[in-house]
This record gives C-alpha cells, sequence and structure tokens, in this order.
C-alpha cells in the first residue's frame, strides 16, 4: 500500500493520507510526534529514565519530505529532526486509530 495523496493542515494539525486502496486516513500531529519512530524517541518511550527532565514534546510540522519511494521523513519545531514513517507504519497507526475510535480496541 501507498499513499496517493498526504496533505499537511497546520491550523487542524492533522495530517491526511488518501492510499492507493481508495481509504483516507487522518493523523494528529499529536499521534505522529508521540510515536515519532527514530532511535532517541524510541529509547525514551521504552526506557524513560525516572531522573530525567522530559523535555516538552513540539506538535508544530517545520517540514514533511520524501524518502525514497517507502516513506516521509517528518521535522517538528523545537522537537524532533529524525523521525521517518514508513507507509507501513503510517498506516498501522491510522488502522489502530480507527480501531479505537470505532470501540474496537
Amino acid at each position: 500500500m501507498r499513499p496517493t495523496s498526504i496533505t499537511a493542515d497546520r491550523t487542524k494539525a492533522i495530517l491526511t493520507i488518501t492510499w492507493d486502496d481508495g481509504e483516507t486516513s487522518e493523523l494528529p500531529f499529536k499521534l505522529l510526534s508521540d510515536m515519532c519512530p527514530c532511535a532517541t524517541c524510541n529509547e525514551e518511550r521504552n526506557n524513560p529514565d525516572p531522573l530525567k527532565i522530559i523535555r516538552p514534546r513540539s506538535y508544530e510540522l517545520e517540514a514533511i519530505n520524501p524518502v525514497g519511494n517507502y516513506a516521509i521523513s517528518i521535522m517538528w519545531r523545537g522537537g524532533c529532526r529524525f523521525g521517518i514513517y514508513s507507509w507501513e507504519y503510517l498506516r498501522e497507526m491510522a488502522d489502530l486509530l480507527r480501531g479505537n475510535a470505532s470501540g474496537d480496541g
């Protein structure tokens, strides 16, 4: 599965993806930032240091750039700049979000 269009609405803080199977996904910037797949963010999520002062997450989108034909990189203003979001990862997040919205999970 691959996107046919990706649109970022900075006012609503939503990334809208239309997929080649006709499905449309709306992913909130907060979710995308909180679930950043980069190594640093993964480490912070999976092994939190109880003595570390948590830096505030940024939900303000700075840029989206293509990464080959398999992903996008998302840069957050004042936050992470290294997250590479594969099509598969984005679709998994969208499917989980849709399942939670419908009460399935």
